[in-house]
């Protein structure tokens, strides 16, 4: 893969004569809309095929992918228009594999509301290793509030993405309870009744893994906050599960407000299997 940067004159055109490759190509690859304007400075992807195959009759996706040694989450990945799985044709060109060797591998993580555009989520699921799905609450008895997540857990498996639950501080109102919060991180009986009710719906869904996405924790809770991961982090691994929490973005370990006092990084990420850095916090530009 290489990134172009976009210079004074250029065109799509001229960018795909330049590298050999189809203005399809760099318009599918940085997911550019019609008129398909280009800024100065812009950065572009350019990916390079190195194997590409044609499709003859009586193929399919698994075929293919299992003719050329890949997957067929691979398959997808090197060919976007397929996220949508939509069939392959008779004479379509699919790419088995890219000029260049992979540097590294990444772990990438997504979150995403029940109501998430499904065009958009099945361009994206095939980059993803997780797949985080906003949010389960708590009520005062300890009963789950559960969002309707059966189609989003089934999608992340189509594409081999690994479903994460993920919970928050979300009460029966639609709003974060500090009060819910509170309760779970000093009531040890109420802690572990909400956690073996999690397991259950993690076992019976088919979750992978919690994402524990707690904020507005007060300073004086930070201890129980921890002493809250290491349990949870202790009944999920009992049963093959793992931990992710996500973590307001600090600039220093004292740094003051609600958003942070109460998330204390170094016990937290000895805690959890992975950390997320919520640096959205920061500003959305």
């Amino acid at each position: 893969m290489l990134i172009h940067i976009v210079k004074m004159g250029e065109t799509l055109y001229r960018i795909a004569l330049l590298y050999q490759i189809p203005v399809s190509r760099i318009i599918s690859d940085n997911g550019m809309t019609y008129p398909y304007t280009l800024v100065l400075g812009q950065a572009l992807i350019i990916t390079q095929p190195d194997v590409v195959h044609t499709v003859r009759s009586g193929e399919s996706a698994y075929s293919i992918a299992l003719h050329y040694g890949i997957t067929v989450q691979e398959l997808y990945q090197n060919n976007p228009e397929l996220a949508d799985r939509t069939p392959i044709f008779l004479g379509q060109t699919l790419t088995i594999s890219f000029k260049g060797t992979k540097e590294r591998g990444i772990s990438v993580n997504g979150y995403a509301y029940p109501h998430v555009n499904r065009h958009v989520l099945r361009r994206t699921l095939p980059y993803l290793s997780y797949l985080s799905i906003f949010s389960y609450g708590i009520r005062q008895d300890g009963v789950i509030l559960q969002p309707e997540d059966e189609d989003l857990i089934q999608l992340a498996r189509i594409f081999q993405a690994q479903p994460v639950l993920v919970l928050t501080s979300i009460d029966e109102r639609g709003t974060f309870s500090t009060e819910n919060t509170k309760r779970l991180l000093t009531d040890e009986e109420f802690q572990n009744k909400v956690l073996r009710n999690l397991i259950e719906i993690m076992q019976e869904k088919g979750y992978r893994g919690m994402d524990s996405d707690f904020e507005y924790i007060p300073e004086e809770n930070a201890d129980d906050y921890v002493a809250f991961l290491e349990n949870a982090h202790r009944q999920l691994s009992e049963v093959g599960l793992f931990l992710h929490t996500a973590l307001a973005p600090k600039t220093s370990a004292n740094q003051p407000g609600l958003l942070y006092a109460g998330h204390r990084y170094p016990e937290i990420g000895a805690a959890s299997d992975r950390v997320l850095l919520m640096t959205y916090e920061w500003g959305y530009t």
